[in-house]
């Protein structure tokens, strides 16, 4: 996944958890992607997106805080990546 999510994006980065997630509730960054995501990682992180106007969820794109994998991105991206990610999926 992450080979064809790197194909299609302009430049990518590596950041922790909680600073990539808060780069894209900001703007300043387009796109996080996490294989490994628990409970006490995502919980904080989904009011925050979800209330800068972006989502958190796994790779399906279904919206969950519960572990797995997760996406958080702008609404206007989910779709392109899901559709690279949903093939990976765990579930």
């Amino acid at each position: 996944a992450y080979d064809q999510l790197e194909a299609a994006s302009w430049i990518t980065r590596t950041w922790g958890d909680c600073y990539g997630y808060l780069l894209v509730a900001t703007g300043r960054a387009d796109l996080m992607v996490d294989p490994i995501m628990s409970l006490w990682d995502a919980a904080a992180l989904q009011p925050i997106l979800e209330e800068a106007g972006g989502h958190l969820t796994d790779w399906s794109g279904t919206p969950r805080v519960d572990g797995g994998e997760a996406i958080g991105c702008n609404r206007h991206l989910l779709n392109e990546i899901t559709g690279i990610t949903r093939k990976f999926t765990s579930l």
